[in-house]
């Protein structure tokens, strides 16, 4: 669990709020300072998955904003999809920690709106799958497309041959031809 931390002051960061979903539960840290993610007891964000490194990952504030910072970890840290060793952390990000989702966000110092609160619940709501697999989906349908295409073309280009051929016959040469009797 996040560590309590003395509360910000207005020159620190402002507070941030990661929500982490494992198992199909989601918790919610609210971050003061850096926190560590990982299995470790002593990590910050304590997670089970074993996809996740004992000490997997750094989340800190970094004087502008907060960044995240992998920690070495086996199965990376992903921002939107993308592997990264350090990254800035914009609000409203999608995070992996290996296979477990996450979404970083920063606390606003106002109470949210109601189009933020939408905002936030379908940030946190909508599963985007990792880039690779949707290309990989992609690719299989746009090959079952062009396979249907071209079967499709040829069974047209048939139907054309035969309506022509059931058209005009060409004469059969195996036939002899009729011949007008000779006058004479």
């Amino acid at each position: 669990m996040a560590r309590p931390t003395a509360p910000a002051d207005d020159a620190g960061p402002h507070r941030s709020v990661l929500t982490v979903e494992e198992d199909g539960v989601r918790h919610t840290f609210h971050l003061d300072g850096a926190a560590t993610i990982g299995r470790e007891p002593g990590c910050d964000v304590l997670l089970a998955s074993p996809t996740v490194s004992r000490r997997h990952a750094l989340v800190a504030p970094n004087g502008e904003g907060w960044i995240v910072r992998d920690l070495g970890s086996g199965n990376g840290t992903f921002l939107d999809a993308r592997r990264v060793d350090e990254a800035p952390l914009p609000n409203g990000v999608a995070i992996r920690f290996g296979s477990v989702p996450a979404w970083f966000e920063e606390e606003p110092d106002a109470p949210l709106t109601s189009s933020q609160r939408i905002q936030r619940t379908l940030t946190q709501t909508l599963s985007i799958q990792p880039a690779k697999r949707t290309r990989k989906k992609a690719c299989v349908a746009c090959l079952a497309a062009g396979v249907a295409l071209l079967l499709a073309a040829s069974m047209w280009q048939r139907g054309c041959e035969s309506r022509e051929s059931g058209a005009v016959r060409p004469a059969d040469s195996s036939r002899p031809a009729a011949t007008a009797p000779a006058e004479g």
